[in-house]
């Protein structure tokens, strides 16, 4: 009797400790993202968000800003000096370019997340800003310098032109 008693007592240990979740995993939620004033993105053109302007520390135009087929909702600044600056509203996600841009580096733009990747392309130097306008779509800006510019003159070149086509997207 007591060698049963044992038994129980043990057997209600083990089995009184355990339980089981129901449901599926939840995905943990994704970290918080700098954007200081989120933006509207329906309906705007990129080819309205950089001036001439804002392209003179680089150059002057070439060629009427173009929208370019193969990068959606884009518009390209071809520059008479060796340059050109791509302008992509709306554009993929944050997360997005920094899984698919691995050698990039998160920077702020005007209190936006934004992942910032450059390398050379042939005899380009590049320069990608992804700017997160909202958790699932950003502005892209890119900058392409030949000459043998390095990646800091390429750089410091894109940050203005960033700063100014965010600021002239409107606030959600």
């Amino acid at each position: 009797m007591s060698r049963s008693l044992l038994l129980l007592l043990a057997l209600l240990a083990v089995t009184g400790c355990s339980y089981r979740v129901q449901g599926e995993p939840l995905a943990a939620p994704l970290p918080p993202l700098a954007i200081a004033t989120p933006r509207k993105t329906d309906g705007i053109d990129p080819c309205k968000l950089v001036t001439e302007k804002d392209l003179k520390p680089i150059g002057t135009l070439q060629f009427m800003p173009a929208p370019r087929g193969e990068v959606p909702n884009s518009c390209l600044f071809t520059l008479k000096e060796n340059a050109f600056v791509l302008v992509a509203v709306p554009y993929r996600s944050f997360d997005e370019s920094r899984n698919v841009q691995q050698k990039g580096r998160e920077v702020q733009t005007a209190k936006h997340a934004t992942w910032l990747s450059c390398g050379q392309q042939e005899k380009d130097m590049v320069c990608t800003a992804t700017i997160a306008v909202t958790r699932t779509e950003s502005l892209m800006v890119a900058i392409g310098m030949g000459g043998g510019v390095t990646e800091t003159k390429a750089r410091e070149a894109l940050e203005p032109i960033g700063q100014e086509a965010l600021k002239r997207m409107p606030a959600a």
